[in-house]
């Protein structure tokens, strides 16, 4: 189905490129972050909308909320990128999707950051005099099958468009923290519709804070995405491997105290990254120069 999805979307998305003038794609060029940004959106904004109208007794129905992603989120990108760029750029954002040969640590650290921060919080709530549970939200026989969705969902949706996509337009114009912090507020203001929606995570918590975590995870990922030549897959696994974590150490909805020791750490650990690795790349190594590419 998803393959399927994705056939219909660069079906609709060739068909534009080729009635586009030459002239007018160059001048689509200058806007193409633009339109990503307005377009990704737009899409996801409105199919979100329909669960916001339903719950208030405005629709009898709504959208699925999961086609923000496939669908809403992925002819965003794909619809930019061919308008915008052609054939080199949409091949581009392919390649990237499939660049799995970087070095082993990567994927370990991408598997287990979140995981560290999360036990550090737990500690040093404990020290603190506080209590806690783990596994209320997700079972521990579940983590694997979780993760191993979440990374599929992640690697053909959202870090397409974020990592795959956005990012190294960014790091074209801006350094790597600038563009993290730009991506980070728009990425986080994203969300913001998932607020007024019953029953979804960003629901039950302070807005704010979840846009500060954001910020903080964005930095992280890029770290991440510099040193893997802009890998989509490892900053997926990254994405997947820090919900899933969150959701089982419960480390955001047990306690206001245990939320801002996690962001906090988080905080700390994305200045960490910043400090060491230096602003312009967020990285040391030179495995950076293909992820700042910009078509």
């Amino acid at each position: 189905m998803v393959l399927a999805i994705d056939l219909i979307n660069l079906m609709i998305i060739i068909s534009v490129k080729y009635v586009l003038l030459s002239g007018i794609e160059k001048d689509m060029k200058r806007i193409t972050l633009p339109l990503f940004f307005f377009l990704a959106f737009l899409f996801p904004w409105a199919i979100w909308g329909t669960s916001i109208a339903e719950s208030r007794g405005l629709l009898a129905f709504h959208i699925p909320q999961s086609l923000a992603f496939w669908i809403g989120l992925n002819l965003a990108t794909y619809l930019t990128a061919a308008v915008t760029g052609g054939w080199p750029a949409v091949k581009d954002l392919l390649v990237r999707l499939i660049r799995w040969r970087v070095r082993p640590v990567w994927y370990l650290a991408a598997l287990t950051i979140t995981g560290l921060l999360s036990l550090a919080a737990v500690a040093v709530h404990l020290a603190l005099g506080g209590t806690h549970q783990v596994g209320v939200l997700i079972s521990a026989q579940n983590l694997l099958p979780s993760l191993l969705f979440q990374i599929f969902f992640f690697w053909l949706t959202e870090e397409t468009a974020w990592r795959g996509f956005a990012l190294p337009r960014l790091q074209a114009k801006f350094n790597a923290l600038n563009s993290s912090l730009i991506l980070g507020a728009l990425w986080g203001l994203w969300h913001l519709p998932l607020v007024f929606i019953p029953g979804s995570f960003q629901s039950t918590l302070p807005f704010g804070a979840f846009l500060a975590a954001t910020l903080a995870m964005t930095i992280i990922t890029t770290w991440v995405f510099n040193h893997t030549r802009g890998s989509v897959l490892v900053a997926a696994v990254l994405h997947a491997a820090t919900d899933v974590t969150i959701a089982y150490t419960n480390v955001m909805s047990a306690s206001p105290r245990l939320f801002w020791i996690f962001v906090g750490l988080q905080a700390a650990f994305a200045i960490l990254i910043v400090v060491t690795q230096g602003a312009e790349h967020l990285a040391k190594r030179a495995d950076f120069t293909e992820t700042a590419t910009a078509l």
